[in-house]
């Protein structure tokens, strides 16, 4: 007898725990849409001209993480690496329910022919794709943290993936290079630097050769690196 309601007293406690750890989930979910809700509408953020959002965490090949939950985060291009796109031909997300790897490739677009891979800043199961995008791929390069989202991931790891991305003053030295860095290829390539008011253009894809344009974006979207 004794033993049974020992028993029963430890499952009362583990499912009143698992409710509770639920709820807590339930409330972080909650909290964690409302900032990105957030980041939607605030002030945008410039660092060496282009728009960094602090809440978000980012990968070196352009793009960004921002988690909304305990094991959930919004995944999407920085607005460097959609400059670099510029306006593609065709987007195509991972499907819903896809597995995707940290520092792996999860979204093809092509453009001009070409197929470009984005790698994922986080891995973990694809739990929502930006519906929108279906109608009107260039949300991606309208509204890159905004309606242009790209994916939704969920990771039991999202902490730990997290903290191997950059964040904070390590973000704004990290794109701070970056600039230094494609103002020096661009020198090297084509003898100026692509600018617009002292403002790096829209679509940068749109004032330079192929040839150019494909070693830029090999270079700086990494596409020839699939671990970092």
């Amino acid at each position: 007898m004794v033993v049974i309601l020992v028993a029963l007293m430890f499952i009362a406690f583990v499912t009143i725990d698992a409710v509770m750890e639920r709820r807590r989930r339930a409330r972080l979910l909650r909290v964690g849409e409302s900032l990105h809700d957030a980041v939607r509408e605030s002030e945008p953020t410039w660092v060496a001209g282009f728009e960094l959002p602090p809440p978000m965490h980012y990968h070196q090949g352009h793009m960004w993480a921002h988690w909304v939950g305990p094991d959930q985060a919004y995944i999407g291009v920085d607005d460097f690496g959609r400059r670099l796109l510029g306006k593609v031909d065709k987007l195509s997300p991972p499907s819903l329910g896809a597995f995707v790897h940290q520092g792996e490739p999860a979204v093809k677009v092509k453009r001009r022919g070409e197929e470009v891979e984005l790698l994922s800043p986080l891995g973990g199961e694809i739990i929502a794709v930006n519906p929108e995008l279906k109608r009107d791929p260039s949300l991606m390069h309208k509204d890159p943290y905004g309606h242009g989202w790209l994916f939704k991931v969920r990771s039991p790891h999202l902490y730990q993936q997290l903290s191997s991305l950059l964040s904070g003053s390590l973000a704004k030295r990290w794109m701070e290079d970056v600039r230094d860095r494609f103002q020096h290829q661009l020198m090297l390539a084509t003898g100026s630097v692509i600018q617009d008011g002292g403002a790096t253009v829209d679509d940068i894809g749109e004032h330079l050769d192929h040839e150019a344009w494909s070693k830029l974006v090999d270079e700086f979207l990494l596409q020839d690196e699939r671990t970092r």
